[in-house]
């Protein structure tokens, strides 16, 4: 055979070669979960910060580049939860309330700048950045108190939408306002009626934990609610767990320094005790009956701005001559002997 012929004839046979070496190959390994949802934990925040520049009119690639590592990710399934909203650019929708360690807030056309005090406002669009030592609470239109724990971001789409790339948000719609409020992550859309609950996300886990009202959540193929006292973790691959919390305790303390502000000059003493249990999540009750027409008649005076709700106690009850104890998730409250 002489040279040409050779050549010929391994041209010819090349794709047999091929596909003996893909069958002595055998089947590729299958991606280990855990590393399948960090992967498209990425991609959603790349797609993110992507939408964010299509606000400000970037050119085409990037967008394009973006979509085309979602798409191979497996991310069109979030997309049906994710469709962009009509807006208003620049639109007003909230306030900065409390402002601890380094926050930072992107708008559109502006290169982000600190938050570093009360009264910034918020617009549709703009994105919310906490560091590591960060923590920041807003408030919304109809009182509704949004609050980001440290290493947070978040991207306010509309005024009745947050898209959380990672961290936590905590909210309370307050007593009797029931504002609605879509959460979206990358495992699912949560939706809540006039409560008060803890949404967490990281590269493996959604996680819920619902302390007043109700809550529910929205994942490809699931239709899931959870109560006061319930927490609901959605990961890739498996499904949803739930399981009982304490509404009460260290694990929910790092909003206690975000806490809604309470104007304590001429306030009503059982209105105080109302605001302390509810941000700490306890119930207030007398130590003994007789005690509410005297509590009722106590009106307040002074200043508790900067302490958290348990400190504002410490310091508030004694000038009225009362005390309190904590009995599991019940503040009893009685007067100083």
């Amino acid at each position: 055979m002489t040279g040409a012929d050779r050549s010929k004839h391994e041209r010819a046979g090349g794709s047999d070669h091929v596909g003996q070496l893909v069958r002595l190959a055998g089947r590729r390994p299958v991606p280990d979960p855990a590393h399948v949802s960090r992967a498209r934990a990425a991609a959603h925040h790349e797609w993110v910060r992507v939408v964010e520049r299509r606000k400000w009119r970037l050119p085409f690639w990037p967008l394009a580049a973006a979509a085309i590592v979602a798409g191979v990710l497996g991310m069109a399934v979030w997309f049906p939860f994710h469709r962009p909203s009509a807006r208003v650019p620049g639109a007003e929708i909230a306030t900065l309330q409390t402002v601890t360690g380094s926050v930072r807030i992107a708008s559109a056309g502006e290169p982000p700048r600190r938050a570093s005090e009360a009264g910034l406002r918020i617009r549709v669009g703009d994105r919310i950045e906490t560091m590591a030592d960060g923590r920041a609470a807003l408030i919304m239109p109809g009182a509704l108190s949004v609050r980001f724990d440290r290493a947070s971001t978040a991207v306010f789409d509309s005024t009745d939408r947050l898209i959380l790339a990672n961290g936590a948000v905590y909210v309370d719609a307050g007593p009797g306002v029931r504002p609605a409020l879509r959460i979206e992550t990358p495992f699912g859309v949560v939706r809540h009626i006039g409560t008060q609950f803890e949404v967490r996300l990281d590269a493996s886990a959604l996680t819920l934990r619902v302390r007043e009202g109700s809550v529910a959540v929205e994942t490809p193929g699931n239709q899931l609610s959870a109560k006061a006292g319930e927490a609901i973790v959605v990961t890739s691959g498996r499904p949803p767990a739930r399981y009982g919390i304490v509404m009460s305790g260290p694990e929910w303390s790092w909003m206690s320094g975000l806490a809604q502000p309470f104007h304590l000059e001429g306030a009503a003493a059982p209105a105080f005790l109302d605001w302390v249990s509810r941000e700490q999540g306890w119930r207030w009750d007398y130590a003994d009956p007789s005690l509410g027409p005297r509590l009722a008649r106590i009106v307040l005076h002074g200043s508790i701005e900067g302490l958290t709700p348990d400190e504002a106690l410490a310091a508030v009850l004694p000038t009225c001559g009362l005390t309190s104890r904590l009995e599991g998730d019940r503040l009893i409250v009685g007067t100083a002997r």
